[in-house]
């Protein structure tokens, strides 16, 4: 072995489950203030740091410095003369005022100008601009909180906790927010108000059973309020709350369902249902009634609908063909022209006659769309000349199961198949969550067109786990057949290398956070596979994460390692920190943060402890801990560093 790793001391802990023992040497990483474990953490980084040529570093940032996509404003909304909106910018993120031409005139929130709290997000109350509700969440807490926050007067009016979600009223200066708290292994969710004139918050609606978040939504006219919970990562119960009398009733009583609202007007609501169609349908339901009375008004047959938004009474259609976007207009089924046939598009704010959107691509930077009813139109960003670029849509079979898994692959016109192509393959597969194009990989921030330029492949997998097929794609990569996304990543790195583009010792792997999970799985199942592993915030503990913060939501996606004899024995058949033995392991950077909020840093401790101890090769196993970072790379200069890490690191080790 190369290298002379920081000790970590193994403790002699046994836990018994189901009748099963297991050692459990590193449990005591969780504790992130122990001194102990400051000091492990501290070693790790200095060894880490050492690895690193500081010149190297210095001239890597510079590089992706200058081929960085620019990150565009999203939560666009009307606000005094121009618009409010949130910015990511180098790992940070601030609340700012733009210009009508969508150019920043000022910052107006930056983390911790509010206390102790990173802003994600302002959305002005609809009867008084002044008067925001902030997004924001402390360090480490396990959800952020609304702020609702007099702008004139600089000044705190009330704090609504722990919530993903919350609305204002049309109708008056009252903001809806659903408060969800962990009680073991199931969550409790209030729907609080808060309004002006009451010092207190008033409990309007409590859910009754266990909903891991709450939703709060308002129709475009004002006169429908929608609250929604989900048990799961893609199943609600809706109900329909009356402002005036304070009642709520049913849309779904007597099921869970896969729903999503789209608006009420004309006497009906309508909703996205993927109940009796994984592609989709529309459903309309009268004022009044439930989903027992609702009409299917349109049944997609060929796309995935991801979502559904009304303009002027008439409802657009935001679907997905093999992760690509496309958009429908319901009343006469037209498909609009987009600038690119492959290519995402996502909501990102409002004018105040239209709608705006993300447009992102595989070749071209991103930009903002503005949409009127008729047509898109580019309002910020400009095209590049990329006809040398060719992005090829694929399928290799699954490891396992030999089924069809699809890819995007993106290339030079130039590339030659001789086996010899630094590779950089990404994947995610969970929580039913979609992996559209983009220009710029999510981890090590590489901006694809640049990579591509410079003679490598990018492969862009499409893993079951994910939304991309419907509702069956989602459900064959979670819960007892997570395993079927690590074996479709592998089957597509294989089909890869058959084909000539690449070989083991080129690939380099990234993902994070459940992404992160499929890295740390891959480099135990498949070491033999991968030149190099970027690791970044990781669950790697399949069997304590259940006892974490956000367990009781990650359970309905992994399932319980305490529930039962069958989820136990099969979360620990993957565990990453479980299944790592004396073997050669290729180069892996694991990178965690100590303020992480979604994934305990001790995942990614642990992990790079059992790595280093059972390593038998010359490869390097690096952690780096980062000391304010949450479920990401980094603020500012850290980013730099650590994404420029990341790169320096995929160059010394792809041979």
């Amino acid at each position: 072995m190369k290298y002379d790793y920081p000790k970590c001391r193994k403790s002699d802990l046994t836990e018994e489950r189901f009748g099963h023992q297991l050692e459990a040497p590193y449990t005591w990483l969780r504790d992130t203030k122990d001194p102990e474990v400051k000091d492990f953490t501290a070693r790790e980084n200095a060894f880490t740091d050492s690895y690193f040529d500081p010149k190297e570093i210095e001239a890597m940032i510079a590089k992706l410095k200058a081929e960085y996509n620019e990150e565009l404003p999203s939560g666009i909304l009307p606000w005094h003369d121009g618009y409010i909106a949130t910015r990511s910018h180098e790992g940070n993120y601030t609340v700012v005022e733009l210009d009508k031409d969508l150019n920043i005139v000022r910052t107006l929130f930056r983390r911790y100008d509010l206390p102790e709290r990173t802003p994600f997000s302002a959305t002005p109350s609809e009867t008084d601009e002044d008067i925001l509700a902030i997004m924001a969440q402390i360090d480490g807490a396990p959800r952020p909180d609304n702020i609702i926050y007099d702008f004139a007067n600089s000044r705190i009016l009330k704090i609504l906790p722990l919530t993903f979600s919350g609305v204002w009223s049309k109708k008056k200066l009252a903001f809806y927010s659903p408060t969800t708290i962990s009680e073991g292994n199931s969550c409790k969710t209030i729907i609080q108000k808060w309004e002006e004139g009451n010092d207190e918050l008033s409990d309007v609606f409590t859910y009754e059973g266990n909903a891991i978040f709450g939703n709060t939504q308002v129709s475009e006219d004002g006169n429908t309020m929608i609250f929604s919970f989900s048990v799961n990562y893609s199943q609600d119960y809706y109900y329909v709350f009356d402002e005036e009398s304070g009642e709520a009733y049913p849309i779904n009583p007597d099921k869970v369902m896969m729903l999503s609202y789209v608006d009420s007007f004309k006497g009906r609501h309508y909703f996205i249902s993927f109940e009796n169609d994984p592609h989709g349908e529309v459903i309309a339901i009268p004022y009044g009634k439930d989903i027992s009375c609702a009409e299917t008004v349109y049944q997609e047959k060929e796309a995935y609908i991801e979502g559904g938004t009304s303009l002027n009474e008439k409802i657009y259609l935001l679907s997905s063909k093999d992760a690509a976007s496309r958009v429908y207009c319901l009343d006469d089924g037209k498909e609009l022209e987009l600038p690119e046939k492959v290519a995402s598009l996502r909501p990102s704010g409002k004018t105040r006659s239209g709608r705006i959107f993300e447009f992102d691509c595989f070749v071209n930077p991103p930009k903002l769309l503005e949409f009127d009813g008729d047509a898109f139109r580019t309002i910020y960003g400009k095209d590049e000349d990329t006809s040398d670029i060719i992005v090829e849509f694929l399928k290799a079979p699954s490891k396992e199961d030999k089924k069809e898994i699809p890819y995007y692959l993106v290339r030079s016109k130039d590339a030659k198949k001789d086996s010899n192509n630094k590779t950089l393959i990404y994947g995610y597969g969970g929580y039913n969550v979609n992996m559209p194009p983009w220009s710029t990989e999510m981890v090590s921030q590489t901006n694809i067109a640049a990579w591509v330029r410079n003679g490598g492949i990018y492969v862009h997998c499409l893993l079951r786990g994910g939304s991309e097929y419907g509702t069956s794609w989602h459900e064959e990569g979670m819960g007892l057949k997570k395993k079927n996304c690590y074996y479709d990543f592998i089957g597509i790195a294989e089909k890869v290398i058959a084909d000539g583009w690449t070989r083991p010792e080129k690939i380099a792997i990234s993902g994070c956070s459940n992404g992160g999970l499929l890295m740390s799985t891959l480099v135990t199942m498949r070491p033999d596979l991968w030149g190099c592993v970027i690791d970044s915030v990781p669950h790697t503990d399949m069997i304590h994460f259940a006892d974490d913060d956000r367990g009781p939501m990650y359970i309905t996606e992994y399932g319980d390692p305490n529930h039962s004899e069958e989820e136990y024995l099969y979360l620990l058949s993957y565990s990453p920190v479980h299944n790592v033995k004396d073997t050669e392991y290729p180069a892996t950077y694991i990178q965690t943060g100590e303020c992480d909020n979604n994934v305990p840093p001790y995942h990614g401790k642990s992990f790079a402890a059992t790595m280093q101890e059972h390593n038998r090769s010359d490869n390097p196993i690096l952690l780096r801990v980062l000391e304010l970072g949450s479920h990401d790379r980094g603020q500012g200069e850290v980013f730099w560093k650590t994404i420029a890490e990341m790169h320096v690191f995929m160059e010394k080790n792809l041979k």
